[in-house]
């Protein structure tokens, strides 16, 4: 059987990648590997880590909200691609919860 050349199987484009999307994606992993150090430093020291740890998770949570907004504001970005806008924001949903629920669990334990 004889393959038929496709015609035209490239497609011509003005889209670029968000770079909104890109730099909010790099901050979402960012603020999630920075989670993941206070949760290894939290095990460490049996949790009584001092007083600047917290306020830096609050900076932390205070951050993943400004990620999700900057995420949110490049999902509306016309002629662009949606992979780090979207990527973006569900970084910075999964951040938010984990850093929220932190601090949820922390009250209430």
């Amino acid at each position: 059987m004889r393959k038929r050349r496709r015609r035209g199987s490239y497609k011509f484009t003005e889209k670029t990648h968000s770079k909104r999307g890109i730099a909010a994606s790099i901050l979402a992993g960012l603020l999630l590997v920075w989670y993941l150090v206070f949760v290894i430093l939290a095990f460490r020291c049996d949790g009584r880590l001092s007083a600047y740890f917290g306020s830096a998770g609050v900076m932390a949570v205070l951050l993943s909200i400004v990620v999700l907004v900057v995420a949110a504001g490049s999902l509306k970005e016309e002629d662009s691609f949606k992979l780090f806008p979207r990527l973006s924001c569900f970084l910075a949903v999964l951040g938010l919860v984990c850093w929220g629920g932190t601090y949820v669990l922390g009250f209430f334990l």
